[in-house]
């Protein structure tokens, strides 16, 4: 019996200890997160606006320019044959060309902040490594050499109690061993110090470089806004036909919004429809639309946009005249423009974007890791959204969702090897 428990107990003394090993043995998790990235790009994004429009026979074109001021030169006179595009007019734009002027030097003065500020970040840098480097600092930011010198005034502090506590060790000596150790803290203590000064100032001198960024963001914009102000100035037509009436005269004065040229075409229609103010301020006369009727599409331009509120629908009046003799009068069709677009503008992926509480963010992949960077966004379509303000071009945005994505977790890019992460790039925000 004693045989047989024995036997028991070293059967279950060595699947214990199997256990333990295997345990022992089992690998760590990898928490690396495996991500797809893209590239933050820069350029246009529009959004098209679907309308009902009504068909009717007028077949001529109104030219309305949405200007006033003194007509400079008049290009055509009744009778003449015109095509979609050609001048009609040009007003003084003495003052939109100075105002585009100002709009570029202050585009200028952007770029040149934003060169002085990561001029700035370069010189933090510099005094950080310097300041790294005077105290035998690593490439991590760990002072191994001062620390060494805590760690062995601290043993030598500890050895000389002891020798004392024998008798082999006077109190002046363990003393000076504790007064070494204090000095060795302190300088310790400063030099962390020193280089905690020296990270703000790099940290400093990247918020300065991000908030130039915006700047130049903002000032491209005002140099967009002031170009369109500018294009205002020469009045074209928006179709192709025979000129019937100029209702300006050259050095005389025009008002916006008045009827400035007619222009007719037998082979045209015009097709009338009513938007929102905030539409009505991006249309331009010439603009394209496209009309849908019983499966056929036809395409035409922007003629004529009201200033004034139509009473019975509370929108503004806009016509437009396409090439569809075949169409009848008072036919409702489906009419499609662009109605919002934004140029030169940071660009992203939708599904990189990220909400919490009504705040927009997005992860950006920096050596190797995730940050959360926030995000103020303008413009979006299905599969893109412009951002215009958190990001520069050429950040690695990430695109895919992982739930152990979060600030700081270590990324990996799909279809790298660890050893091969794409490290990204250092500009942009940094993340909260």
């Amino acid at each position: 019996m004693d045989r047989k428990l024995s036997i028991l107990l070293c059967l279950s003394m060595a699947l214990t200890l199997a256990g333990c090993a295997a345990e022992e043995e089992a690998p760590l998790m990898d928490p690396t997160v495996t991500v797809e990235v893209a590239e933050v790009q820069s350029g246009s994004l529009s959004n098209d606006g679907t309308y009902i429009g009504t068909i009717s026979a007028e077949g001529t074109a109104s030219v309305i320019p949405l200007v006033s001021g003194t007509v400079e030169k008049i290009a055509v006179s009744v009778g003449d044959t015109v095509n979609a595009g050609d001048l009609l007019c040009r007003f003084d734009n003495e003052s939109a060309c100075i105002a585009l002027e100002s709009a570029q030097a202050a585009y200028q003065s952007a770029l040149t902040g934003v060169s002085s500020a990561e001029a700035a970040v370069s010189s933090a840098q510099e005094s950080y490594q310097s300041a790294l480097a005077g105290y035998g600092g690593t490439g991590d930011g760990s002072l191994t050499v001062l620390e060494e010198q805590v760690r062995l005034a601290q043993d030598n502090y500890e050895d000389t109690q002891a020798l004392f506590e024998i008798g082999a060790a006077s109190q002046v000596e363990v003393d000076q061993a504790y007064q070494t150790l204090l000095s060795a803290q302190a300088g310790l203590e400063s030099a962390q110090a020193a280089l905690s000064a020296a990270e703000a100032g790099v940290q400093q001198a990247q918020a300065g470089v991000e908030s130039a960024q915006a700047g130049v963001a903002s000032a491209q914009v005002g140099v967009s806004s002031a170009e369109y102000q500018l294009s205002l100035y020469d009045l074209t037509t928006p179709i192709s036909g025979v000129v019937e009436a100029v209702n300006v005269t050259e050095n005389n004065f025009s008002a916006s919004g008045t009827v400035a040229f007619v222009i007719s075409n037998g082979n045209n229609k015009t097709v009338t429809f009513y938007v929102t103010d905030q539409v009505r301020q991006t249309l331009t006369p010439g603009q394209e639309v496209t009309v849908t009727s019983d499966g056929m599409v036809y395409q035409g331009a922007i003629t004529e946009i009201s200033g004034v509120v139509d009473a019975s629908t509370g929108l503004f009046q806009v016509k437009a005249v396409i090439d569809a003799q075949d169409l009848p009068d008072g036919l409702a069709v489906e009419l499609s423009t662009t109605a919002y677009v934004v140029e030169d503008a940071v660009l992203v992926p939708s599904d990189a974007l990220y909400f919490e509480e009504g705040d927009a963010y997005v992860f950006l992949l920096r050596d190797g890791t995730a940050v959360r960077v926030p995000v103020t966004i303008g413009l979006y379509t299905t599969d893109t959204i412009a951002i215009t303000q958190g990001l520069t071009p050429g950040d690695q945005v990430i695109t895919s969702w992982s739930a152990s994505l979060k600030d700081g977790a270590p990324v990996r890019v799909a279809g790298e090897s660890s050893g091969e992460t794409d490290t990204g790039t250092d500009s942009g925000a940094e993340g909260q």
